[in-house]
């Protein structure tokens, strides 16, 4: 008996079809997975001890204890420590760096970093940072260079004048 005195229909139990999932369709149905990430952060408190090299943005935060080689660029934060040498495209340093640094484009030492070590850059940019060492400025990249207005001869320009000629 069902609910206010009425009777309740029992509907038949038939079999449900369940069509079988194959293993590939089980991957297909999952989200992709997110793009990686170009940025590597050592953060506050881990000391790591060894090579970094790679591609990508590293920020040190914490302890780096050997040699970073990087096509990319590499930021010693207020609070990082670097204790050897450095080369990578762009370097900026508001921490300490013990060792040498190349930086193949440019070189930002910020006033409350330190460099105790030789640095060789093509721009280099001090901010009342402290640097301990020498500094060698590098040649600039080879750059494709811009035509000035200058080098176009007027025999290279044709203009056509006419105006309403039938």
């Amino acid at each position: 008996m069902g609910f206010f005195g009425g009777q309740t229909k029992q509907e038949p139990m038939g079999t449900q079809s369940f069509e079988e999932e194959t293993f590939e369709d089980a991957f297909d149905a999952l989200p992709p997975l997110p793009k990686p990430q170009d940025n590597t952060i050592i953060a506050k408190g881990i000391t790591f001890i060894g090579t970094v090299e790679g591609e990508g943005i590293v920020q040190i935060e914490g302890r780096v204890e050997g040699e970073i080689k990087l096509k990319g660029s590499v930021t010693v934060a207020t609070t990082g420590v670097v204790k050897g040498p450095i080369t990578a495209d762009s370097v900026r340093v508001a921490g300490e760096v013990q060792g040498s640094i190349t930086a193949r484009d440019n070189l930002c030492l910020e006033r409350t970093g330190s460099i105790h070590g030789d640095v060789s850059t093509c721009s280099l940019v001090v901010e009342n940072g402290r640097l301990d060492g020498s500094s060698k400025m590098l040649a600039a990249p080879e750059r494709p260079r811009e035509v000035q207005p200058s080098e176009i001869s007027s025999s290279s320009m044709e203009f056509d004048f006419s105006i309403g000629e039938e």
